[in-house]
């Protein structure tokens, strides 16, 4: 297997766990795997396809960055039967991609593109030798609200032969390991289990005043190493922020495919080393060399907020995780809470729709409702489900109660005078433990002498968009 190893991916040998997953697949066991950031999960899914070479690898995948990314990786290795089904294909280069599936070693999608029935018609035509659900976490994380197709993936797994399952993330409480489980109907699954402790990076909240925290975060700037990534709640402030942090770009879900597509390639590529962000970026993003990531804004639960200070220090060299903490900035976390849900009118509009027989396409349009707001697309599922109201409503109240919980468990990080790292440890079922170069509580944070700040300016974007897709017959 070193040798495979060696031959396809230049490593020598296996990193912790990895060859433990690989067994497991290549007996046909499903397998749920929970490595760290930057613990090499990618290899623990594409390894197998060389060692057993008949059949489709589908990899499904959460974000459009993390795919472009993924496959950019494996292209860069010399792989080319490698694609995607993403938002970016039009119909005929989807149709197209359809038609060769035979000779295509990897497929990534996101479940959103599983979905449609023209794309599950046609995988049930080829062997999928092997199910990946990477990212895993998404399942609980959104599957019951943002991203309903994520609750179904375990039916379609069942649609297309039930296939050997490899499921994989960085963050899994046993709450969510046991929804992984469930929602894809996983056979007795090996479970290779590492800690979600990164040595490397040091934990620092800095609890400021509501009025101070802009010019706290320029404090910090002047202190940090980068390359570095801010992370916001909203796209409006990720773009108030990078404009006044230098050197600073912003990327959000609100950007057209093609310049999200160009910022990710000049951050990976070192052209920009400041990146303000939501939660759009980062997922699984493969660049190691991230010093600092810094928090402006709270997230709502530990895991998205391991998930993403999990950007730093993937090269395994010291990074630093800052979290800038004012007063009642939980409240936007409980107001996202409270209305990420449908309310009772929508409820009983869509009832009576139903009784009059009239079509979902026909009530959206009378009722002006997006069909692509996720509060909108969670309430439709459930009523083609045939929930009643009365099933919606206490359903929204158990979930509120989860989440409320989850950003309980948030603040007690913030404000609890301990050690961070065994807060964040013992809330994965952790021992904790105790190390050098720790977090703010144990008084052990090092500092080096902050980068020298480089970055392109924005208006820069579509000339370099022009230089990276357009240059040249083999960049198109």
């Amino acid at each position: 297997m070193e040798d495979t190893l060696r031959q396809y991916f230049g490593y020598e040998t296996f990193r912790p766990g990895q060859r433990e997953i690989v067994e497991a697949v290549l007996k046909r066991k499903d397998t749920l795997a929970i490595l760290p950031t930057g613990g090499g999960k990618s290899v623990c899914y594409q390894f197998p396809s060389y060692m057993q070479p008949q059949g489709l690898t589908l990899i499904l995948s959460p974000l459009l960055s993390l795919i472009e990314d993924q496959v950019m990786q494996i292209k860069r290795r010399g792989e080319r039967s490698v694609a995607k089904l993403t938002s970016v294909e039009t119909r005929e280069e989807k149709e197209q991609i359809l038609s060769q599936l035979e000779h295509v070693r990897y497929l990534y999608l996101s479940p959103e593109q599983l979905a449609l029935p023209q794309i599950r018609r046609r995988l049930q035509q080829v062997n999928v030798a092997l199910f990946v659900v990477d990212e895993a976490h998404c399942i609980s994380q959104w599957g019951h609200e943002f991203r309903p197709e994520y609750a179904k993936l375990g039916q379609v797994r069942r649609e297309l032969g039930n296939p050997t399952c490899l499921a994989l993330t960085a963050t899994a409480t046993r709450r969510v390991e046991q929804d992984i489980r469930e929602r894809l109907h996983l056979s007795d699954p090996k479970v290779v289990r590492r800690s979600v402790n990164r040595p490397e990076i040091q934990y620092i909240v800095d609890r400021v005043e509501r009025n101070e925290k802009d010019a706290t975060l320029l404090k910090w700037m002047t202190r940090i190493i980068r390359p570095c990534v801010v992370y916001t709640t909203t796209r409006k402030e990720a773009e108030r922020l990078a404009g006044f942090i230098e050197g600073a770009t912003y990327y959000h879900a609100g950007l057209t495919i093609e310049d999200r597509q160009l910022i990710q390639q000049q951050f990976l590529q070192d052209e920009i080393d400041c990146l303000v962000c939501t939660s759009a970026f980062g997922m699984g993003v493969d660049k190691g060399n991230v010093r600092t990531v810094i928090h402006y804004t709270m997230p709502a639960t530990l895991e998205a907020y391991m998930q993403e200070v999990g950007r730093a220090g993937r090269d395994g060299n010291d990074a630093t995780a800052i979290l800038l903490y004012a007063a009642q900035d939980e409240q936007l976390q409980t107001y996202l809470i409270d209305t990420q849900y449908a309310p009772v009118l929508w409820m009983d509009q869509l009832k009576q729709g139903i009784e009059r027989g009239e079509s979902y396409a026909k009530m959206e349009s009378r009722l002006r409702l997006n069909p692509d707001d996720p509060a909108y697309r969670l309430l439709k599922s459930q009523l083609e489900r045939g929930w009643t109201k009365e099933q919606i409503i206490e359903w929204q109240s158990e979930r509120k109660q989860v989440k409320w919980q989850e950003v309980t468990h948030m603040m007690n990080y913030i404000l609890q005078h301990e050690c961070r790292r065994s807060v964040l440890l013992r809330h994965f079922d952790e021992v904790p433990i105790v190390q050098p170069r720790c977090c703010d509580v144990c008084g052990t944070i090092e500092w080096e002498q902050p980068t020298v700040i480089k970055g392109l300016q924005a208006m820069e974007w579509k000339k370099r968009l022009e230089q990276v897709f357009f240059s040249s017959p083999d960049s198109v």
